[in-house]
């Protein structure tokens, strides 16, 4: 009995032990299972966010591309102009296209004498302004003086010999003619309303070499007395870049209308912007009769040049014996020749009163009207004579 207890508890212990063992191995398959799963499930979820990492850098990569490719095709659209404005612009181009062809370049040759008496070649430059379709030209007297041949050049190149029609060294002006038809003009306007501060432009042949050059500035003043070569010319400023060789060329308003004639520019170390033009009012009537008549007509003359002896020591050099002014030379046709007056004859006084100064001398003459008479005392050695002396009109 007990032997069979013993073993029907062995059966019993067997078993269980056995069922426990079983359940023990399915649980663990089962966990195994799962864990494998698990780990699978972890795997696949790391391939999937490789994978999607992988194709986002792929997307990313092939948008860097793209908008590198779309960049690059923004950026030749730039070099190649694309959206600009046509190339169209505001501003004074289409006026300068407008009045270029009016203004020319002038080149002068000549001959000069040196202090041992030989002569050698010369040569100058300058600009003029076109004022007739057929070939008259304006520009300065000091850009054609002493000059044996002028040739003129037009814009495109086209070279002319021209002829001087007539000069004015008062108001320093000449006019030329060339023969060709068929020119550009300038449209001559007015400078009589022109103020300060209103717009200029500037044309001509700087360093007689870069022709059709064009500066632009303002009107600066409106009346300055400037002395050129010993004579005073009422004339405007402006402060557009003048060089040596625009003389004679064009200044045109913001209109494209020629207001002035330009004749100097004031140059010293540290000038800069001083530039003088010759009012177109006050050119129109000298063109008018150098064109018509050789000269400018209505002006008083007597028929001579004067001079001023103002120190001890030139009047000594010059051989006479006072200082003030002196006869230097006349014209054998001339009023004061007729008169009876004389080379080196020194001019005490006019009408009365004494005379110290040319300046004070020609503003009496130039105040008197064709025909009128003038008494002019005058010392010659040791003798004091006044001569009456009539009016004539100058003639050159």
């Amino acid at each position: 009995m007990k032997k069979t207890s013993v073993n029907r508890n062995g059966v019993k212990l067997k078993t269980i032990t056995f069922i426990a063992i079983c359940l023990a191995a399915i649980m663990c398959a089962t966990s195994c299972s799962f864990l494998t799963e698990g780990i699978n499930t972890l795997k696949d979820g790391d391939n999937t966010e490789q994978t999607d990492t992988a194709s986002q850098n792929s997307s990313e990569k092939g948008g860097v591309k793209a908008d590198q490719v779309a960049e690059k095709s923004e950026l030749s659209k730039l070099i190649d102009g694309a959206g600009a404005s046509d190339g169209k612009r505001s501003g004074i181009a289409d006026i300068i296209d407008e009045i270029a062809d009016s203004v020319v370049a002038i080149n002068v040759s000549g001959t000069a004498t040196d202090y041992f008496n030989r002569t050698y070649p010369t040569e100058g430059s300058g600009s003029g302004v076109i004022i007739s379709t057929d070939g008259y030209i304006m520009t300065n007297n000091h850009v054609v003086t002493g000059g044996n041949s002028i040739t003129v050049f037009l814009r495109n190149k086209e070279s002319y010999p021209a002829t001087v029609i007539g000069v004015d060294e008062e108001t320093d002006i000449a006019v030329l003619k060339i023969n060709k038809t068929g020119l550009a003009p300038a449209r001559i306007g007015i400078s009589s309303t022109l103020r300060i501060g209103d717009m200029t432009i500037a044309i001509g042949n700087p360093l007689g070499e870069l022709q059709g050059t064009v500066t632009t500035g303002i009107v600066s003043a409106l009346d300055r007395q400037i002395t050129i070569d010993d004579r005073s010319m009422a004339l405007m400023q402006t402060d557009a870049a003048i060089n040596p060789g625009n003389s004679g060329g064009g200044l045109f308003d913001s209109n494209g209308d020629l207001i002035g004639i330009v004749t100097a520019k004031q140059s010293a170390a540290g000038i800069e912007g001083l530039g003088f033009f010759i009012p177109v009012d006050n050119a129109k009537p000298i063109v008018a009769d150098l064109i018509e008549s050789g000269y400018v007509t209505g002006r008083p003359s007597i028929g001579i040049d004067t001079i001023t002896i103002s120190s001890k020591y030139s009047a000594m050099i010059n051989g006479v014996n006072w200082l003030g002014v002196y006869v230097y030379n006349m014209d054998s046709d001339g009023a004061a020749a007729k008169a009876g007056i004389k080379r080196a004859d020194y001019i005490s006084s006019v009408d009365g009163e004494t005379i110290s100064t040319e300046e004070r001398f020609w503003e009496i003459i130039n105040s008197k009207k064709i025909g009128d008479k003038v008494d002019i005392e005058i010392k010659r050695q040791n003798d004091t004579i006044t001569i009456t002396v009539t009016i004539q009109e100058k003639k050159s």
